[in-house]
């Protein structure tokens, strides 16, 4: 070998690219014809982020190295940079064609088809690089991203432990593995995989972004606050982290404050459709956007284009055009069911699982060991079904302390722990007190507003006999429409097909039933949605009455409440009682046949 070559060589391979990129064109100005010199300065300026000035000397090399398979791979991930991706499959393929075993092109070409959106073929290209490298680390990684991205969250959660097994030191890894456990609702496992990638890589700017989002979804809002600033001081127009304190600002009531930083991010970033969908949700008229929405191409991007459905059907329906917010919901549905692994069937046995295990017997056993404690205020029901404006009238006395969505009990009914039946019961009581009364040590109630608890209430009954639960009702078809015209953030896999909607909704509705025979009388009140709209006062009395509290005017001015709100009602729970919601199915009445039909067979419905 040339000794230019060599020392050239030398210096790309222990990553002295300022020195190797000198080299190279002196290489390149010595031996023109030469692909070396070509090949090695594109791959400099490419790995420095400059796509656009690699692509020429990149394009030589090929040009002069026909045979040669890493310049034309090389060639084919410049081109993908830039979204030039016709060209960047002809290089990729040229390379393979030239090393049909060339593991590193296998990846690339999975990572086009993934940006595609041809997940298919993706996941054979990423699998068969693996084949052939079984130890290829990137790959794994990105296998494990492009599950996640199809819903398929154990299988990623495989490929990413494997990524981290094989490099530990790699901060990539421990990022996609938190981006999964945070999908999984994993939360505590979650932050301590992004700690460590912030341990491994302190600028590590999508691990700032993704711990943030589990620290907020913990409710520990201002560090996930400081996380996102942490980004922006990183990279300063990052739109991730914009858009987590935009919706800060939403959350916190702060609507203007949020547009404006909507309107800011969509000025550098016109094409971000998931800040469009934020847009669209603040509650805040806005043409351009709606313009913007409805003029734009369809998005390669599954994830956008299901955003952007959602978007467009939110635009409609504030328009009074159910027609076309219908035709936009649906279409953004049908996308979202087609990346669940959902399967109404296991939902039906859990269901029935349930009602069998925590029967009257059961029920009065395990509440001899049950922990006494009227700190907990359980408030739940279906999704959409008034959870939040009841959490909100309850929280809006100055006694109660707002928990929101909380995954404690959870956490705390799933954590291993000695012992089996009542000492168990025991136990989780303990634990799931101690986990409310760090959230606020000095409250004489504090709110868990996690909708699906509803499946849980024989097992609250017996672990916390003195917990006051609250099962928020409201008609069936306003409930599951409002639930089929929301994009939840994660969960809720059945309400993206009106019949498993309604099917799910039976389900529920034959639980509560149970619950109704099973358990004592008074070991839950029942709150109408309707009610609560037609007299607040007679409704919030009552509500405060059961928790054992005083009175308090407050309740009555719940929109004026400046906690934050991060479910899917934050904008609505801000404004005074309105009845506008109440028959909102009739606007879709001809579109509902098969949830109708469901509910019916469920006898959910008359």
């Amino acid at each position: 070998m040339h000794p230019d070559a060599e020392a050239l060589l030398s210096a790309y391979a222990e990553g002295r690219l300022e020195e190797a990129a000198d080299l190279a064109r002196s290489f390149a100005e010595k031996f023109p014809n030469h692909g070396l010199g070509w090949m090695v300065l594109g791959a400099v300026l490419m790995g420095t982020g400059k796509n656009q000035e690699a692509l020429p000397p990149l394009q030589k090399g090929a040009e002069l190295s026909p045979e040669n398979a890493d310049a034309h791979n090389n060639l084919g991930v410049a081109f993908l940079n830039l979204g030039r991706f016709d060209e960047a499959r002809l290089s990729l393929e040229r390379a393979l064609q030239i090393s049909p075993d060339y593991a590193e092109a296998h990846n690339n070409l999975g990572n086009l088809f993934r940006r595609l959106h041809h997940l298919d073929e993706a996941e054979l290209c990423y699998r068969k690089a693996l084949e052939i490298s079984p130890g290829y680390v990137e790959a794994h990684g990105n296998l494990g991203v492009l599950l996640k991205d199809a819903g398929r969250l154990h299988e990623a959660k495989e490929s990413a432990m494997r990524a981290m097994a094989l490099s530990p030191k790699d901060a990539d890894a421990h990022n996609n593995l938190g981006a999964i456990l945070l999908d999984m609702g994993l939360f505590h496992d979650a932050e301590q995989s992004l700690r460590r990638a912030l341990q491994i890589d302190p600028d590590h700017l999508m691990a700032h972004n993704n711990l943030a989002s589990v620290l907020k979804e913990m409710m520990r809002r201002d560090e996930a606050e400081a996380l996102y600033r942490n980004a922006l001081s990183i990279h300063p127009h990052d739109a991730d982290a914009l858009h987590g304190l935009a919706n800060f600002h939403l959350e916190g009531g702060e609507a203007e404050d949020a547009f404006i930083m909507y309107q800011r991010i969509l000025k550098d970033h016109p094409s971000n459709i998931e800040v469009r969908y934020s847009l669209a949700l603040s509650g805040k008229k806005n043409d351009e956007n709606f313009a913007a929405l409805a003029g734009m191409d369809e998005p390669l991007g599954v994830k956008d284009a299901v955003f952007r459905h959602y978007a467009l059907g939110r635009c409609f329906d504030e328009k009074g055009d159910y027609e076309n917010a219908f035709l936009h919901y649906s279409k953004g549905a049908r996308i979202r069911r087609s990346l669940l692994d959902y399967h109404p069937e296991k939902t039906a046995e859990r269901f029935e699982g349930i009602a069998r295990d925590f029967d009257v017997s059961a029920i009065a056993r395990l509440k001899q060991a049950g922990y006494p404690s009227e700190l907990p205020v359980f408030v739940l029901g279906m999704p959409r079904s008034g959870t939040t404006l009841v959490e909100q009238i309850i929280a809006s006395h100055p006694d109660v302390q707002a928990g929101g969505e909380l995954p404690d009990l959870l956490h705390v009914v799933e954590r291993d722990q000695e012992g089996e039946g009542i000492e168990k019961i025991a136990g989780w009581g303990k634990e799931y007190i101690r986990s409310l009364q760090a959230r606020a040590p000095h409250a004489k109630r504090i709110t868990d507003k996690m909708p699906a608890n509803f499946l849980a209430i024989g097992l609250i009954h017996a672990m916390l006999p003195d917990a006051r639960i609250i099962h928020v009702r409201r008609d069936p078809l306003d409930t599951c429409v409002s639930c089929f015209t929301q994009l939840f953030n994660r969960g809720h896999e059945y309400s993206y097909d009106l019949e498993e909607l309604g099917k799910y909704y039976g389900g529920y509705a034959s639980l509560m039933e149970h619950w109704r025979r099973t358990l004592p009388e008074g070991s839950f009140l029942e709150v109408d949605y309707e009610d609560v709209v037609e007299d607040l006062e007679g409704q919030a009395r009552r509500m405060i009455e059961y928790c054992n509290l005083d009175w308090h005017e407050a309740c009555l001015d719940f929109h004026r409440n400046e906690r934050p709100v991060q479910t899917a009602s934050m904008v609505q729970v801000r404004k005074p009682m309105y009845s506008s919601s109440v028959g909102r199915w009739k606007r879709y009445e001809s579109h509902l046949g098969p949830l109708i039909d469901a509910l019916r067979k469920s006898s959910a419905l008359p």
